[in-house]
């Protein structure tokens, strides 16, 4: 696979902010004054009704050095930071800031007050592999609905499977986590190879595993044709799309 963006890195990390100035003395005003001065958010609240940490308290659009900050959201129960660098990047520009304003403002921050971190990683890429080779029955069953439509509609219209996701059980947690899902990438045509994907992972094991499951699902196909003998005299392509080589990284 060939990455071609990273979309999103989000990292939310859950730490409450009443622990954070637990007598009160910190004036949140004055902190989203100092945030804004360092760096250079865009939108950032300015009404009493903007400072809801139940809603999220948002600064939209800001700087650091040479990472841009899309996003930071701060809840009564966590920090949210979304960048395009990295969710690392994310992660750890969170903990910045909390040991800045410590500093500055006498918020009780340790590192380890931090006991969990949610992410969401969003990122397209190029790849060969298309959809309809995880297994014979989707491409078979592609065939079926493009020949179908294609007749209804008087044009030939080709169907190719469009998604794949996993995910848990949102009825097993109050809040539910982002899905892992691969699908075409919107406005761009099924022949460009082009996929967007999403997971609830650190940017670089998203990757990772995007570049498994390309290998995994080549060492399939090479199975099947294994154990396939195709005549001389028959179509190429039997149903299954070959993969052209693949573009590294």
């Amino acid at each position: 696979m060939q990455l071609s963006a990273i979309v999103l890195a989000r990292a939310l990390a859950f730490v409450e902010t009443f622990d954070l100035a637990p007598q009160g003395r910190v004036f949140f005003p004055d902190v989203a004054r100092e945030l804004v001065q360092r760096y250079g958010f865009l939108k950032f609240p300015k009404e009493l009704n903007d400072f809801d940490e139940q809603k999220g308290v948002e600064f939209v659009e800001g700087k650091l050095k040479d990472t841009v900050i899309e996003k930071l959201v701060i809840y009564n129960n966590g920090i949210l930071l979304d960048t395009r660098a990295n969710t690392e990047t994310s992660r750890a520009l969170i903990e910045e800031t909390l040991l800045w304003a410590k500093s500055k403002f006498g918020l009780v921050y340790e590192p380890g007050m931090i006991k969990r971190v949610a992410y969401v990683s969003n990122v397209t890429f190029y790849s060969d592999v298309p959809l309809n080779a995880l297994n014979p029955a989707l491409q078979k069953l592609a065939d079926r609905v493009s020949g179908a439509v294609s007749e209804l509609q008087k044009e030939n219209i080709e169907y190719q499977t469009s998604s794949l996701s996993i995910a848990h059980d949102p009825l097993k947690r109050k809040y539910p986590l982002a899905v892992f899902s691969i699908q075409p990438r919107t406005e761009t045509p099924f022949s460009e190879h082009k996929f967007f994907s999403e997971a609830p992972l650190p940017t670089d094991l998203h990757i990772k595993f995007l570049e498994e499951f390309e290998a995994d699902v080549i060492s399939s196909l090479s199975q099947v044709r294994s154990r396939v003998t195709i005549p001389e005299s028959a179509p190429r392509t039997m149903g299954i799309e070959s993969p052209r080589p693949l573009k590294k990284l």
